[in-house]
């Protein structure tokens, strides 16, 4: 709309559209630069309205606040700014006298809009270090369980990449039942080879009863002694071959694991495999360090700064994924 002179006059949507903020971040403006002497235009109703001047007031005043000043000082020296220039650049405007006169609904909307404005900052004040915690302990979750996907991702590889160690125990059990099935094959063997000599020896002393004694009955007892002894010798050559194949089969059998020497070796590939993941860990962050700021930092906002937790994560994931495999095969130079 124009007023009276004939100059132009925005309203505050046009105004906080233009200077690209939130209506609430205008009034905040405009509240500012009152308090220290600024008087806006302002209709029947009470709602303020804006000249190109006051335009350019909150452009410096904002320049001031990006520049990082609270809102009191930026003010304080945009309106010092003003007045030190007002006959080269801005005039600081003169209360119309015509709207001087406030309604009773005006004061009311006054009150509402200061009101709106104290309750956002005390708003902003009270959550602002909830939402940085939060913010925190998010980035910190995440930390954690890509480290534990990370962990859990080594575990698997190294299932698939190591020999599967046996079962100790049930190849311990296993030995033991074969040596004893082999001992008790043994003695019964023994057993059954006596049982035929003493049978044999029962019914050649049954046979000399039964059979006259020959006029060469001493020739023939000594044949008979010669027999037994043939015998016995044979039982005994017979006997001693038993044993060597007995001796055979045992070196064939592979000896009783140590268990206390398996824990150990298990623990030690464990340890190792932790170091490794450790030292790459530590590499990683060393070569993610050394990266340009812009490829580590992300922007929160106008002003904060932040490490890209996540993009960290992934790069350590993928440097350990690439020299895993490598690392590994050294230290167990396979």
């Amino acid at each position: 709309m124009i007023n009276g002179e004939f100059e132009l006059v925005y309203s505050p949507k046009q105004v906080h559209e233009h200077l690209r903020v939130s209506d609430s971040s205008l009034r905040k403006y405009a509240m500012a630069l009152e308090a220290r002497g600024h008087n806006f235009r302002k209709e029947e109703s009470g709602n303020r309205i804006f000249t190109q001047n006051d335009i350019e007031l909150f452009e410096i005043l904002r320049q001031r606040l990006d520049a990082g000043q609270s809102m009191k000082t930026a003010a304080s020296s945009t309106m010092n700014h003003v007045r030190k220039n007002a006959p080269r650049t801005l005039a600081v405007p003169v209360p119309d006298p015509t709207v001087s006169e406030r309604s009773s609904d005006a004061i009311k909307q006054q009150f509402e809009e200061r009101f709106s404005v104290m309750l956002e900052d005390r708003i902003n004040i009270s959550i602002k270090p909830l939402l940085a915690g939060i913010s925190d302990l998010t980035d910190l979750v995440l930390d954690l369980a890509n480290q534990n996907k990370q962990l859990l991702s080594q575990n698997q590889e190294l299932k698939t990449m190591l020999p599967a160690l046996r079962d100790t125990e049930e190849e311990e059990r296993r030995q033991r039942v074969i040596v004893e099935e082999m001992k008790t094959l043994h003695e019964e063997q023994k057993k059954l080879e006596l049982q035929h000599y003493d049978g044999l020896k029962r019914q050649n002393e049954e046979l000399q009863k039964l059979i006259p004694l020959p006029p060469d009955h001493e020739e023939e007892q000594g044949r008979q002694k010669k027999l037994v002894e043939e015998m016995r010798i044979l039982h005994e050559e017979r006997y001693d071959e038993i044993k060597r194949q007995n001796k055979e089969l045992q070196k064939l059998i592979p000896p009783a694991p140590d268990l206390e020497e398996e824990r150990r070796k298990r623990t030690n590939e464990y340890l190792t495999i932790r170091r490794i993941n450790l030292a790459l860990e530590k590499e990683a962050y060393d070569h993610w360090s050394r990266k340009p700021e812009p490829e580590r930092i992300r922007k929160i906002g106008l002003f904060k700064k932040e490490e890209d937790v996540q993009k960290r994560n992934q790069f350590i994931k993928t440097y350990i994924d690439e020299y895993f495999e490598e690392r590994l095969l050294r230290e167990f130079a396979l």
